[in-house]
């Protein structure tokens, strides 16, 4: 069960709640609380301030467990801004994959549709790459805290001191929530890559699993449909498809038994290609 702790913000957490079919609760339950059989089970989104985060900042918004610290998304500080400022730039693996390098010179950039966008990593990558990027979530909680970190972030960028950078890369994210596989077929949206990172199976032996992760695996359940989402991908995608795998993970599915075309791959992670100029020439689309 997931409530939405109305504490902070009231009348967001009215709205979000009507939204999202959700019961209000006034308070975020205590430590002891948190402890009992009966929220073992349960979330609770909530705005909430880190430490030392100055109050008169916009609160951001979590989703709370038992079992761990408030999951959320931000694209003003933390890893996503190390990564944006250390990850290797265009040279980086996620990088060459959709195509810079190779299929994108220069200036030119792709436009980008993340189909599982999750937390919203890999999109903020695109975007900081300059792609314009389409970040598509199934889940309405995992949605509503992208939109939140979306609505945190224009308002940091409107700030002076704010770095001209960082606004462009904001300014270049969107966000739909919708079935991926229904809405490109439905839409058509115009993409030159269409970037898939499907959930992985839970690995057994792993000792932990991040609490953004788990949250994930435990609001979208298992990957069921990531074959049926590759078909629609290769039916809108202009230039390439990339499906994200781990190392040595088999390809995905697809009902007429497409395989990629190229791979670019790096330590844990590899990143499957399929090229829509050369499944056309071959009769496969």
């Amino acid at each position: 069960m997931i409530s939405v702790c109305q504490q902070l913000y009231p009348h967001k957490a009215l709205a979000l709640g009507q939204q999202l079919g959700l019961p209000l609760l006034d308070a975020l339950p205590t430590a002891k609380q948190w402890q009992a059989a009966e929220w073992q089970e349960q979330w609770v989104l909530a705005w909430f301030h880190e430490k030392n985060q100055d109050e008169n900042d916009p609160a951001q918004l979590g989703l709370f467990s038992a079992h761990s610290g408030p999951v959320f998304v931000d694209f003003i500080g933390g890893k996503k801004q190390h990564r944006r400022q250390f990850g290797g730039g265009k040279g980086q693996p996620l990088a060459r994959a959709v195509g810079f390098g190779s299929l994108f010179q220069g200036d030119d950039t792709p436009r980008v549709i993340d189909t599982t966008a999750g937390m919203g990593n890999d999109a903020f990558v695109f975007a900081s790459l300059g792609c314009e990027v389409l970040m598509i979530e199934r889940s309405p909680i995992v949605a509503a805290l992208l939109q939140d970190a979306l609505n945190r972030a224009h308002h940091a960028v409107q700030h002076a001191d704010c770095d001209p950078e960082l606004a462009a890369t904001i300014q270049r994210l969107h966000l739909v929530n919708a079935d991926a596989a229904d809405y490109l077929l439905q839409q058509q949206p115009p993409a030159d890559v269409i970037y898939l990172d499907p959930m992985y199976p839970e690995k057994k032996k792993s000792a932990s699993v991040k609490k953004e992760m788990k949250a994930l695996q435990q609001l979208l359940g298992p990957d069921m449909d990531s074959s049926r989402l590759l078909a629609a991908a290769l039916q809108t995608a202009s230039q390439r498809v990339v499906v994200k795998r781990p190392a040595k993970a088999p390809t995905l599915e697809h009902p007429q038994a497409i395989q990629p075309n190229a791979q670019v791959e790096s330590p844990n992670t590899r990143y499957d290609l399929y090229s829509i100029k050369a499944l056309k020439a071959a009769g496969k689309l």
